[in-house]
This record gives C-alpha cells, sequence and structure tokens, in this order.
C-alpha cells in the first residue's frame, strides 16, 4: 500500500499533506501553539476525510532535527558491506545504541549517505498520531539541505506490521493547497404549527380568511471538542 497522506512533525506545527500528481497538496497545518490542539487537528482530520471519503492514512515525516545524518565514504561496495560500514559509524555517533536506531541508507557512487532515528521517537509520533486520528503507516524524512538521495524510509508503523508499505523513491514536495469538497449546508428544518382545537361558536355572517406562516426553527450544533507531538526522541518500527 502507499498512503494517501502525509502528517508532517515538527517543533513549530503540524501539517497534513494529501498525495497528488507531481507532489503533494497542502491540506493545512497547525501551530502547536493554538490554544485547543485537539480541536485543531480533528478539524484537520475532517479536510482530509472529505478527500478521503472515509478514514485517513499516513506517512509520518519525523522532524530533521530527531534525525542523525552522516555522508561515509564507502568506495563502490555491496550492500552488507555498506550496512556493517553504516552500522560502525553509527555506534557512537547518537546516544542510542546502534539496535535502538532506525536507520536508511542511499548511495551516492564512492559516498554513502545515512538517516538514522531513535526508534524510540518514531514510537512516539505513532502514538500521537493514533491519539489524533490520523492513521500511521510508515515513517520517513524530508531531508532538505542534508545529503540524501531520496526519501529515509524508516519502516512500518506498530499498528499496521505485517501490511507491505511500499516507500516513495522521492521525498514529500508541497505543490500547493489541496483542494477541499465543500459541503452544501443541510437545509433547515421547518417545525409544523401545533393545531389548537377551537371552541364551538355560532358561524359568523361573514368569513375571515387567516393565513397561517410556518416558523422555521435553525439550531446550530456545537463543534465536536477533539483531543493535546511532544518532541522527545522515538523508536522505528521493525
Amino acid at each position: 500500500m502507499k498512503p494517501g497522506f502525509a502528517l508532517s512533525l515538527s517543533e513549530d506545527g503540524i501539517s497534513l499533506l494529501h498525495r497528488a500528481a507531481g507532489g503533494w497538496r497542502l491540506v493545512g497545518s497547525v501551530s502547536l501553539d493554538t490554544s485547543d490542539l485537539g480541536s485543531a487537528l480533528a478539524n484537520l482530520r475532517a479536510k482530509a476525510e472529505k478527500l478521503a471519503e472515509g478514514p485517513i492514512f499516513c506517512k509520518l515525516i519525523v522532524p530533521n532535527s530527531q534525525i542523525r545524518y552522516l555522508t561515509l565514504e564507502t568506495g563502490l561496495v555491496d550492500d552488507s558491506v555498506r550496512m556493517d560500514i553504516a552500522q560502525a559509524a553509527l555506534n557512537g555517533a547518537t546516544p542510542y545504541p546502534v539496535d535502538e536506531l532506525a536507520f536508511d541508507l542511499s548511495q551516492d557512487g564512492p559516498l554513502t549517505h545515512v538517516a538514522a532515528v531513535a526508534i524510540e521517537t518514531l514510537d512516539e509520533a505513532e502514538s500521537f498520531a493514533e491519539s489524533h486520528g490520523f492513521g500511521p503507516t510508515s515513517f520517513v524524512a524530508a531531508p532538505g539541505e542534508q545529503a540524501f538521495l531520496g526519501e529515509p524510509f524508516f519502516g512500518t508503523a506498530r499498528s499496521i506490521r505485517g501490511t507491505d508499505v511500499d516507500p516513495d523513491g522521492i521525498a514529500v514536495v508541497n505543490i500547493g493547497p489541496a483542494d477541499i469538497p465543500v459541503s452544501e449546508p443541510s437545509p433547515p428544518v421547518d417545525e409544523e404549527p401545533e393545531s389548537t382545537s377551537a371552541a364551538e361558536t355560532e358561524p359568523p355572517a361573514y368569513q375571515v380568511e387567516t393565513d397561517l406562516v410556518d416558523l422555521s426553527i435553525h439550531s446550530d450544533e456545537p463543534p465536536i471538542p477533539a483531543p493535546a507531538f511532544s518532541s522527545r526522541r522515538h523508536k522505528s518500527s521493525n
């Protein structure tokens, strides 16, 4: 599977993007300083559900501040040797033992680029996304100016373990706002006037015509309250 959405987590805010031709389109962003983060994220999810026409599934973009990038001169070696060299280089390069890291490699001629993240960080990101209904599927990064070819892929989420998630060869690129369908407002509900039985009287000598007017009652339902990415370091699900 390939998730249709990408949830970008950073220290400044949270952005949701929708897969589109030529890149990814921005559904919306939420600042971490918002007074009601849960409600803001619920509104963001509701916009995405209009595009997906149902539950949404997201790859989670881990902030680069939580990722250790390395470039190694490995020469032209096979993949198993490249992996051994990368593991040796990561030993002591982060506060975590190598077996508590998830990492990905990209070959650039005689160079090998490494992107590594704590599995603990990935666990925290998954828990956050799940708690707000964003259906996490996998973990990636957006290298930007960092030396890495393509999109670093750190594995699948625990919640869908056993499901194959196809990595993207290209990192997420925002190409503009998403075109979100607009829901038509529901028509007002007319309330039938209660019928009253009039007392019997003698028929009048003349007839008076009375126009009855229906009263429309409009009720605005209050928004449904929603659930509050602390930026600790996570583990990747491998």
